[in-house]
């Protein structure tokens, strides 16, 4: 529905987009990353389409028959480039107390608090992984990286559900908070919660029933005071 409401964030976290909301949520939610690509790459990915279309306006305004070719580029390069700005023009990763999900356009892997033994904000050489994207390191490890991130990344060692060791580098604009939010969901998930976690808790509608009664009667004991007084 149009009207409807995104759900708030917690305290320490951004509100979803539309997308978090939907595809993201989880309970306790400590952090959210997002990062896009740069304007300029975008140029480069519609630069193809604006040559199909000055090829198709340039037979276009010959007069000569449009080439089979030339009628088909043309939409099947839009589709190609459509599909890398969906694939890649954004990362996301929302940090819960159960786990780091992860989402470079439509893929990721949803990473288990309970299974990461080490998570550190790191910088990296790019070229260590061939590029950007989603790109498998020389030494096994995943990179979800974007043009632009200035080397900056957390990297996760962890565990997963068949019991294989992954290391996973993930880009992102402020790697100092998400390694914190990572580290201190773990110590959530341990029984060790620090003492500023920033997890909200959910209200509980007994709680401010009580609160909002205890202080309706303290006004109204103090108003039979001032009145006492008067009469006094």
């Amino acid at each position: 529905m149009a009207d409807e409401k995104r759900p708030e964030a917690p305290l320490g976290a951004r509100a979803p987009d539309d997308y978090e909301a939907r595809y993201m949520a989880g309970e306790g939610v400590l952090y959210r990353d997002k990062i896009r690509v740069p304007g300029k790459f975008l140029l480069i990915v519609l630069l193809p389409i604006v040559i199909q279309l000055i090829a198709f306006g340039s037979v276009w305004l010959a007069g000569g028959p449009m080439p089979l070719t030339t009628l088909l580029a043309l939409p099947l390069t839009v589709l190609v480039m459509a599909a890398i700005l969906l694939l890649f023009a954004v990362l996301r990763i929302t940090v819960t107390r159960a786990e780091v999900i992860v989402q470079y356009g439509l893929f990721g892997p949803r990473i288990p608090v309970g299974g990461i033994q080490k998570c550190e904000a790191v910088t990296y050489d790019w070229k260590t992984y061939g590029g950007w994207g989603i790109r498998r390191g020389r030494d096994g490890s995943w990179a979800y990286n974007m043009v632009g991130d200035a080397g900056r990344a957390v990297r996760v060692e962890w565990t997963n559900a068949k019991g294989k060791k992954v290391v996973t580098l993930l880009a992102s604009p402020n790697p100092d908070a998400l390694s914190r939010a990572i580290n201190e969901a773990r110590s959530v998930a341990a029984g060790k919660a620090p003492a500023k976690l920033r997890v909200a808790p959910e209200p509980r509608m007994a709680e401010f029933d009580a609160d909002a009664e205890a202080e309706v009667e303290a006004i109204l004991a103090e108003e039979e005071q001032k009145k006492e007084r008067r009469e006094g």
